[in-house]
This record gives C-alpha cells, structure tokens and sequence, in this order.
C-alpha cells in the first residue's frame, strides 16, 4: 500500500495532478508485464 502512494504523490505538483505523466507510466507499466509475459511464454516452449 505504501508505493501506490509514493506513486501518486510522483505525479502530483503543488495543486495539479499531472495526468500525462501517470498516463505515461501505466502504458510503461503494461508494456514491460507484456514483454514479461511474452518472455515467459518463449521460455516455456
């Protein structure tokens, strides 16, 4: 629990949440356990 809110507290400055920049970190996010899983995926094959 405490990194979702280190997380959010990174992408919020003064009184402005920075959406672009949380959007940016999801997309890394999904993209990076896609790649794991396609790892995976050839490593069981």
């Amino acid at each position: 629990m405490r990194e979702n809110k280190q997380i959010w507290s990174d992408f919020i400055e003064e009184d402005r949440f920075e959406l672009h920049s949380y959007l940016t970190y999801l997309f890394k996010q999904c993209h990076d356990e896609n790649l794991r899983q396609l790892e995976d995926e050839n490593i069981e094959e």
